[in-house]
């Protein structure tokens, strides 16, 4: 019997098709460096996609995993988390693919899309008593409640502004406020309501309608991060391999066949009226395309004629048919109110009197060559080779407008299209699907196969006269209740054929060769058990030494818990249910007093952090429980109510299938202590730190204040060479009036005027001179806005007159003229001390054509002012040292070496700037940076 079982398992696998995918080398590598793929998983959106006690379930996780199983690969189902933070997991690599998602232009930035595997509709649902609400025109000013972040709620946002929304977490909240009358109604996808309300007990609520916007129809396919195209490439072949009945099981599995209100719920009134008085509609029909639209045995039949026998039913009408031979006789019929509607495929009708309903159906049109030819990745490939097509085909015009350099030959029907590429008469054909379902089942092609599907389309609609807009809406309605299910049905009906084929007699050998190899399997099997056998016997010498090693380390792992320094304690549902002989020392109980207690029993009331000893207990052990330990401090009490401070490591284990937390504690009451002096020394260290700090900041105001008195010494010499010009004059002038009066000449009041103008000018000149000078020695205790070009125009002011005595040349260059909040005095020292460290540089060097040169200009969010001389520059070997305190280039009695320094701080320090020297080929450059906003 069993050699039976094996003959026919093995007959059975040389028999079965071959369902392999066919991946690239490089495919199959990232297959292997990447498993388990991780999936999310949501929480709450049945039934596509939720989680149910700790289990991924759905009709997108059952897809995953029939997908996982054509590849031969492992996923792991990442749950958990909420829609948007799945987006960014995504665009992190944190997981691999988000599976059921609707492309739209924001998310095509970051993300890669498989094919579309489901279409799904939303429904409006309202509160019973509110079924007259069907439409998204019928609820412009009313208020929808919608789950955030999801598909239909933003476009519903973007799209219908006038209709107001309240947002929630999920569905399940949306459906129960709307079943409590907080809004109007809500829309979703009608197969994840429906499982809500039969789930969640959900009453009075009905849906009235699907959405009449296509926008609002979901093409649900797989995304994957912009960098694993590899990984779009593996999943787009495993749909592909994914058959029609597959697809089917799954959706009757889990969407079943939920109608809405009532047949008719979705027209309205005016259109029910109409569909009441006008029940028999006349349908015009070309029948010339099996299975979609043909007669046969006296009767019209196809895809096309069961969907508008559906329609018939939802609408409760029934057609007449009226057979034409062309779309030319059928346009006619149109006009002359002979037919009503007329169903085609794929034409485009120029006829401005004619409309066309939304698509009925579509199909894509698929590359067909025989098998053994290798697959064809894009119809490009393929355009050099002969293809078939019948002459007067509905899609033939198409392929010549798409592709000019075609090479087709005409036939005269659609079997002879198939029959041409079976006999490799023609190496392709491209047909609809359907079609060529239909003939591949019923004609038996065994040597052809779909090769590739291509982006064409081949769809079906209906034309209805303009005159009669009233119908046209009804049909337009009508195909829009049309649900997957329904199409998937109709469409197995018309491809499902049983194909007859030959006896193949290559199964004689396949048995001939399958009993040859059990034959050999049979011999070889007696060989090897005596090898199985001593090698049973080596087996077990080696698990009895393993027991032996095992209970060794029993032995030790015992010791190892009784004699541990650390305590170690054992805690089952948050009570101590075993401990060490260190933890009893360390807690100052017995063993039994400690058994059966919990923690914050053996603590006092309150942590030393304010938090209660229970409430804490209970946070840190389930916390433990959650990420798999915990590691904190915690205060004892002993047995005599003495606080003690202790270490605690919980860590959840698993024993004989129980979670147990398994505890180590450790005394730190000695570091405590130590931890406790050392705040104190680090107190006192502080205190130091800030002692020294007040010290260095006033020996940094006695620099300031050396500073200053070091320019005083300048400044005078400055003065004398400010006022001795106006001096002069002033001598000069009671000079002239005096000897006037001593040659008893007379002086007219004009002069006398004029003469003592001048004077009180040059008198008003040494005054605004000392206001200058006294300003400059002023101590900046508040920022002030000023103009940085002012301030240094008031620094040249002060040794303007010293440059001019010295012949310097002094140019400048302004470029930033903007407002500044800064210490203006203390700004103006800083260019002063340049400009004067310039001028000696300049005569201590003998510089002939002496010249000093000033710009202001903004760079980022910095005013910049440099100060450039040609004085021969600073030597690299010192440059570097020019800002520390007292050193100086300048003769000994000539400089103290602090003006730099001093600089330096103001700059850097006070106004939060940096200050810079370099030099170029005329001499040295400085250069301030300060900051626009100094705050």
């Amino acid at each position: 019997m069993k050699f039976i079982f094996i003959l026919f398992l093995l007959i059975s696998f040389l028999n079965a098709r071959n369902y392999n995918i066919n991946l690239t080398k490089e495919e199959q590598l990232f297959l292997e460096n990447n498993q388990p793929l991780r999936l999310h998983n949501e929480a709450y959106w049945p039934p596509y996609n939720f989680n149910e006690n700790n289990t991924p379930k759905g009709f997108v996780i059952d897809y995953m995993n029939l997908i996982a199983s054509k590849l031969g690969i492992k996923v792991e189902y990442i749950s958990g988390h909420s829609w948007n933070e799945f987006m960014e997991m995504l665009k992190n690599d944190q997981i691999d693919a988000i599976i059921n998602i609707s492309k739209n232009k924001q998310r095509e930035e970051f993300f890669e899309f498989t094919n579309v595997y489901h279409i799904a509709a939303n429904a409006i649902y309202v509160k019973k008593g509110n079924e007259d609400i069907d439409s998204l025109e019928k609820l412009e000013g009313k208020t929808i409640v919608m789950p955030k972040g999801f598909f239909a709620q933003q476009l519903l946002e973007q799209y219908y502004p006038q209709i107001k929304q309240i947002h929630v977490d999920d569905s399940v909240e949306a459906l129960r406020l709307l079943s409590l009358g907080k809004a109007d109604a809500t829309i979703d996808k009608k197969n994840v309501l429906d499982y809500i309300i039969s789930t969640k007990n959900v009453s009075g609520v009905v849906a009235t309608n699907y959405v009449n916007d296509d926008r609002l129809v979901s093409y649900i396919s797989i995304a994957v991060s912009k960098n694993k195209s590899i990984l779009k490439s593996i999943l787009n072949k495993a749909q592909d391999s994914i058959t029609d009945k597959e697809m089917l099981d799954l959706k009757r599995k889990w969407f079943g066949n939920n109608e809405l209100v009532n047949n008719k719920s979705f027209l309205t009134k005016e259109e029910k009226s109409y569909i009441s008085n006008n029940n028999i509609i006349k349908m015009c029909n070309i029948l010339n395309l099996k299975p979609i639209e043909f007669l046969e045995n006296e009767k019209v039949q196809g895809i096309n004629i069961d969907l508008l026998n559906l329609i018939g039913k939802k609408l409760n009408i029934r057609f007449e048919n009226i057979i034409v031979k062309d779309s030319a006789t059928a346009e006619k019929y149109l006009e002359d109110k002979l037919c009503d509607i007329l169903p085609i495929i794929s034409k485009n009708i120029n006829n401005k009197n004619i409309l066309l309903s939304n698509p009925l159906v579509s199909y894509k049109l698929a590359i067909i060559t025989q098998k053994g030819k290798p697959v064809v990745q894009d119809i490009d490939e393929v355009l050099n080779q002969t293809m078939a097509k019948k002459s007067n085909s509905e899609n033939l015009d198409i392929l010549k407008s798409n592709y000019p350099n075609i090479n087709i030959i005409e036939t005269k029907s659609d079997y002879d299209t198939f029959e041409a590429v079976n006999s490799n008469k023609v190496y392709y054909a491209i047909e609809p699907l359907p079609v060529v379902a239909y003939y591949m089942s019923k004609f038996a092609f065994n040597d052809i196969f779909i090769s590739r599907y291509t982006d064409i389309l081949l769809t079906s609609q209906i034309a209805i006269s303009k005159d009669n807009m009233m119908l046209y809406n009804i049909f337009n309605r009508a195909i829009e209740q049309i649900n997957e299910n329904e199409h998937n049905e109709i469409f197995n009906k018309w491809t499902n054929f049983s194909i007859k084929t030959p006896f193949d007699y290559s199964i004689i050998w396949k048995i001939s060769l399958v009993i040859f190899i059990i034959l050999l399997i049979l011999a070889y099997r007696q060989s090897i058990l005596n090898k199985h056998n001593k090698t049973l016997r080596l087996i077990n010498n080696e698990i009895e030494k393993k027991n032996r090693q095992i209970a060794k380390q029993k032995e030790l792992f015992e010791k190892l818990y009784s004699k541990s320094s650390d305590g170690v304690l054992l805690l089952k549902n948050k009570k101590i249910t075993d401990c060490n002989e260190a933890a009893t020392k360390i807690l100052q109980y017995s063993k039994d007093e400690l058994i059966g207690k919990y923690f914050y029993e053996i603590s006092p009331k309150f942590q030393p952090d304010g938090q209660s000893s229970n409430l804490k207990s209970i946070n840190k052990l389930n916390e433990a429980l959650k990420n798999g330990i915990s590691n904190f401090e915690w205060m004892h009490k002993s047995k005599d109510h003495k606080k003690l401070w202790i270490e605690i490591v919980l860590t959840s284990i698993e024993i004989n299938n129980n979670l147990v937390i398994h505890t180590v504690i450790r005394d730190i009451n000695k570091r405590k202590e130590m931890e406790k002096e050392l705040e104190v020394l680090t107190y006192n260290l502080e205190e130091k730190i800030k002692k020294e700090i007040e010290k260095n900041e006033e020996k940094t105001a006695q620099l300031i204040q050396q500073s200053r008195f070091v320019q005083m010494g300048e400044m005078i010499s400055m003065i004398a060479h400010q006022w001795r010009q106006p001096l002069t004059a002033i001598t000069a002038t009671t000079n002239n009036l005096l000897l006037r009066n001593i040659l008893n000449k007379e002086i007219s009041k004009d002069i006398l005027e004029k003469e003592l103008k001048l004077i009180t000018e040059y008198t008003q000149h040494l005054s605004f001179t000392i206001d200058d000078f006294r300003n400059f020695f002023k101590s900046d205790k508040e920022k002030v806005e000023a103009k940085i070009e002012d301030i240094i125009e008031k620094a040249i002011s002060i040794i303007k007159t010293s440059f001019e005595s010295k012949n310097i040349k002094l140019i400048t260059n302004y470029r930033f003229n903007q407002m500044l909040t800064l210490y203006t005095t203390e700004v103006q020292q800083v260019i002063l001390i340049l400009l004067k460290n310039a001028e000696d540089a300049l005569i201590e060097n003998e510089i002939t054509n002496k010249k000093i040169k000033i710009l202001t200009y903004k760079e980022n969010d910095f005013v910049i002012i440099e100060i450039q001389d040609n004085a021969g520059g600073i030597a690299q070997d010192i440059i570097y040292k020019i800002f520390d305190p007292y050193f100086s280039t300048k003769k000994a009695k000539e400089g103290m070496g602090i003006g730099l320094y001093m600089s330096k701080i103001i700059i850097n320090d006070h106004c939060k700037g940096e200050i810079t020297a370099s030099n170029n080929q005329d001499g040295a450059i400085f250069k301030i940076k300060l900051p626009l906003d100094i705050s």
